[in-house]
């Protein structure tokens, strides 16, 4: 009886073994298939024209979506999809399949339509803060000042005629010229630590309006990565890099 329950033991015990090396290879021969099916790409999105980055571009490839960054770059991890679709508001939407995708696309400014609009749940929600670069081209202004206008809740005054910086309301909150929301140009911060008129004075009529692409903003409460005067807010404004074409602009006044 003592040799059979030892016998009876050393079977199930490398019954036991042989079962888990072979779970073990089934596991990881499930792994070795899943990282075939699974092909990461990271690509660059630029207009066709100017070839200025596309910010917010909208990438698709079955149920995997993802954005673009500032850098105008995407990673996507693909499974098992032969196309990949790019789209963004105010350009066409290109369709490439996978085997001839390249490392830099570029879309070609088209036609908004609504039925493109595309809002995907998972994306990161700051690439919505930005002012479409439609409403920059549609409504005309004629200072950089003016450009604070396109931001929701933030209204400028000026209470005693041109040639400085205009009074800001965000949400009712009274800003002065500048105390209480940040604004950068490219990074570079605009409020002046001291005037005459104040702490934060905040003029942009330096500014080129024609000049900017982009308007990222963003309202209460106090952003810490943005400096000490935006308590109420902060308004960036960026700046292109290249012009689609030469140009100039004559006034001219009546004497």
């Amino acid at each position: 009886m003592l040799t059979v329950s030892f016998l009876f033991v050393y079977s199930t015990t490398n019954t036991l073994n042989v079962m888990k090396t072979f779970l073990l290879l089934f596991t990881l021969l499930l792994i070795s298939l899943n990282i075939k099916s699974q092909i990461t790409y990271q690509c660059r999105v630029a207009d066709a024209i100017s070839n200025e980055p596309v910010d917010g571009a909208f990438i698709r490839s079955g149920k995997t979506t993802t954005l673009t960054d500032k850098n105008e770059l995407f990673t996507i991890m693909i499974e098992n999809e032969q196309t990949i679709s790019i789209s963004a508001i105010g350009y066409g939407t290109q369709t490439i399949p996978l085997n001839l995708l390249q490392k830099n696309i570029t879309l070609k400014p088209a036609a908004f339509n609504l039925k493109e609009l595309v809002i995907a749940g998972k994306a990161n929600h700051t690439i919505y803060n930005t002012i479409s670069k439609i409403d920059l081209n549609i409504r005309q202004v004629n200072s950089a000042q003016e450009l604070l206008r396109y931001i929701p809740g933030l209204f400028i005054a000026q209470h005693q005629g041109g040639g400085k910086a205009e009074q800001v309301f965000l949400r009712g909150f009274d800003i002065d010229r500048g105390t209480d929301v940040q604004i950068t140009v490219d990074g570079m911060p605009v409020n002046m630590v001291s005037h005459t008129h104040g702490q934060g004075y905040a003029d942009l009529h330096f500014v080129i309006p024609e000049l900017v692409k982009n308007i990222d903003y963003g309202k209460g409460s106090y952003y810490a990565d943005k400096g000490n005067f935006n308590t109420a807010g902060y308004v960036d404004l960026q700046t292109k890099n290249h012009l689609s074409k030469k140009y100039f602009s004559v006034r001219s006044r009546a004497v």
